[in-house]
Formats: structure tokens, sequence, C-alpha cells
């Protein structure tokens, strides 16, 4: 009866759903943006591997670039389903390999599975399709889910999920990024589960390992501690306004906005403290706060960092953390961040802080400004949980290949 009842239902809002485009830029830039991507060449597959978005995309890369030691580029198709997944994916290496996933209808689905044929479909995190799912089992494609993460509230444990949990069961091999998970899938009778970490840990090490270093930057810095803003938004940005207003000398600052034209606005925020941008080049070690205003080198940046004050933890979109963790940075980031069980890991860990109250975390900084031998025991941790963490795809591979 589900079954029946879910096909009848995605067909009606595939009709019903371009309608509301007239009423939603959001939802006709969803539609404008599918109609002009280009769908991969036909051919069969096989591994297809799909990802929501951009998060669930970068901790596929890790399986792509493992997978593709042994395979061709085109044994390979990967699907993603948001637009901010699909428009940075089709900008990387794999781009011939890169297309929408189709809406999970019934005569989608079976066209898909018409033109590619795939052998093994890789999922990644969360993000099942029911049509595509159940179909693919019914014509003999292997499935699997990496990275997989389940609390108790998920809907899969709810009455109405019970159909889902059914091809849970028939998936050759679940990877879960966290032990609780493992333990939850196994206690509602799903026994082909594994835990083996995140990929998410071998990808931010192999950027870290690739890290480009700048001689500037470390002259910026000099014998100084520096706290870096990755991906900052407003909050965090008046956070640093308070902090450096009874910040010791010690401390530079480097300030990477998540959008690049709000340069200006940040310096004229900070204007107390004269700050200067990356792309006019007069910077120096007498400058207490540096604008990094161009893209693609925040990642290399954390090697000169010994604190990172993350972007959208206020907004409930926090940026990535894993990032500046790999270097041994201490971290710290707004509350909002139940979305990314790594927050609290890392808080419990003893390298983070979940900023709830703003003098707080001040004296907190300033407490770990004055006192190396702690703030060299935090960076300790925050490298040490990292490493321990490394090798999950290596481990995912073997099953998978």
């Amino acid at each position: 009866m589900f079954r029946f009842l879910y096909i009848y239902t995605t067909w009606i809002l595939s009709l019903f759903v371009p309608f509301v485009s007239v009423f939603s830029s959001k939802v006709a830039n969803f539609f404008r943006l599918r109609k002009s991507a280009i769908a991969v060449k036909p051919g069969q597959v096989k591994y297809w591997i799909h990802a929501a978005s951009l998060g669930e995309y970068e901790m596929a890369l890790p399986l792509i670039a493992e997978l593709l030691k042994t395979h061709q580029q085109e044994d390979i198709l990967i699907t993603v389903f948001s637009p901010s997944g699909y428009t940075q994916a089709v900008k990387g290496e794999y781009a011939d390999r890169v297309m929408y996933l189709p809406l999970d209808t019934l005569s989608s689905v079976k066209q898909f599975y018409k033109t590619y044929a795939p052998q093994k479909a890789i999922f990644i995190r969360y993000d099942f399709w029911y049509n595509f799912v159940f179909k693919g089992q019914k014509r003999g494609t292997t499935f699997y889910l990496v990275n997989g993460r389940f609390q108790e509230s998920h809907f899969f444990f709810k009455w109405y999920g019970k159909p889902y949990v059914a091809l849970l069961k028939k998936f050759e091999g679940i990877f879960t990024s966290d032990e609780k998970s493992s333990k939850l899938l196994k206690a509602h009778g799903v026994q082909n589960v594994s835990y083996t970490g995140d990929t998410r840990y071998d990808r931010v090490a192999a950027i870290a390992q690739s890290a480009k270093t700048f001689e500037k930057i470390a002259e910026f810095k000099g014998n100084r501690s520096l706290l870096i803003l990755g991906s900052s938004w407003r909050e965090e940005e008046e956070l640093v306004n308070k902090l450096l207003k009874v910040a010791p000398q010690n401390l530079a600052v480097l300030i990477a906005p998540h959008d690049l034209s709000r340069s200006d606005e940040i310096v004229e925020l900070l204007q107390d403290f004269k700050p200067k941008k990356y792309t006019d080049n007069s910077f120096s070690a007498g400058d207490q706060v540096l604008i990094l205003d161009t893209m693609g080198m925040l990642s290399s940046m954390h090697q000169y960092a010994d604190f990172a004050l993350v972007g959208g933890g206020f907004s409930g979109a926090l940026h990535n953390i894993l990032e500046p963790a790999v270097w041994g940075c201490h971290l710290s980031y707004g509350p909002n961040s139940y979305k990314f069980p790594e927050a609290q890991d890392f808080v419990e860990a003893g390298f983070a802080y979940s900023i709830t109250n703003d003098k707080e975390w001040i004296d907190l900084l300033q407490a770990l400004c004055a006192d190396d031998n702690t703030l060299e025991t935090s960076k300790a941790k925050a490298k040490m949980f990292t490493a321990a963490n490394i090798g999950a795809t290596s481990r995912i591979i073997l099953s998978i290949r």
C-alpha cells in the first residue's frame, strides 16, 4: 500500500510543483537550473554515487578518488539533488560525470536505470529516494550507505518509516560515521551495519597535505597567536570587534568572509583597528587585522592559526569545522550546531567551545593567549582527535570494490 501511495503522490507532485514556481522564486530557480543542466552521456556504469548537496558531495570525494585508482572515470556516475551541490560539483575534476538526480517519479526512475544500469549504488549520509532504491534493488543493483548517521527521532524509526527500514535491511553494506548510529540501526533490526567513521576526515587530511604555504601570512602573524574567522558572517565579526577592544597585543586576526562582497562592510565595522585587505598587498606584521578578500585560500590559512572562529554557528548553517581541526586549532562557533554532531564531539574532546555568552568566550581566548601550555594542549587534542578518525575511506572501500 505504501509503495503505491508513494508512486501516486510523487507523480501528482511532479505535475503540481512546477506551478508553485510562479509564486516562489526559490522553486522557480530549482527547476530552471535543472532544466539547463546537462545529463551524463548514456552508458552502463559500475558505480553510481548519490549525494544530497555540497556537504555530502564532499564526503563522497575520498571514495571517488580511491575508486579511480582501479577504475576509469566513465565507470562512475555522480548525482546530486540540490542546486548548491550541483553548481559546485560541476566546477570540479569530475564535471563530466556529474548530473542532477531526476525527480523520484516512477517514469524518471525507470528511464534512469535503462540509461545507466548501475551495478552498485553508493548513497551518502541520508538522502534516500524510495522509488530509486526500491526499483534498483528489484533490478539487481547493489546498494551501500556511506557516512550514515541516525538518531532515534529519525522518521525511519516512526511507524510510517517502516518501508524505508525494509529497504535498509536489503542494503549490502551500511557504514556509519558514529558508533551510536550503528547500535541504533541494529536495535531496529538492521544488521548489515558497521561503524567505520567519517570520510570527511580523510578529505581534510588530504587537503592539508597539499596545502600551499604563504610567506606573507607567516610574516603577518609573526610571533603572535593568530585567530582566523572562517566563512564569517556579521555575528562572528561583531564578536571579534568586542574581542579586539580588550584583546592582548599578541593576537592577530585574519577574516575570511563567506561573502567577499562584504569586505568593505567589515572594514567599516572594524575601522578602529585599521584592517587591511589581502588583495591590497599593503599589510605587515604591524597590522592586527587582515581581511582575506579572495577565494580558494582559507583551507591553507589554517596551518598558521592557533584559534578558529567558524562562521554559521549562530544561524544553524555551520561551515566546515574539520578543516581547522586537522591543523590543530582551538575551535569556536555559535550555539546552533545541533545539525552537526561533530561540533558537540569536538566540545566534549576538549578543543572546541560553543559560544553562548560573549564575555565568557572573550575571557577564554584571553586566558589561552596568556597561557601557552594550555593552548598547546588544546591544539594537540584537536590533532589527536582528527588523526584518530582518519582511515574511514580505506575501511569502506574494501567492502565496496
